[in-house]
């Protein structure tokens, strides 16, 4: 017990050191600025990223269309008559029933 009383004298300033870099690095890997939380971020920005690819492809495919609506009058004649029904003077249009839709009740 003498020798641990003397040991302990001698190295208390390195025990306290000690336990205040293992306090320190305790709390760096498990807190809320630690690795864990950087592996998430990481994640979060890769999500992030291809969330603006989409974005950016998105973007371009409806400037292209935008483009097209202001400048094509094929296609703008071809969007009317598709989805508005619109029909040229003495042009008759058919539509048949579709076999494969459910019946209404």
């Amino acid at each position: 017990m003498a020798k641990l009383s003397r040991y302990l004298r001698r190295q208390w300033l390195s025990l306290i050191l000690g336990a205040i870099l293992a306090v320190l690095l305790a709390s760096l890997t498990g807190g809320p600025m630690g690795p864990r939380d950087l592996a998430s971020l990481r994640r979060h920005r890769g999500d992030l990223e291809s969330r603006c690819d989409r974005l950016q492809a998105e973007q371009t495919r409806l400037t292209e269309r935008i483009d097209r609506l202001r400048n094509d009058d094929a296609y703008v004649r071809r969007l009317i008559r598709n989805e508005l029904g619109y029909a040229r003077p003495n042009e008759l249009i058919y539509r048949f029933p579709n076999h494969h839709a459910a019946p209404t009740p």
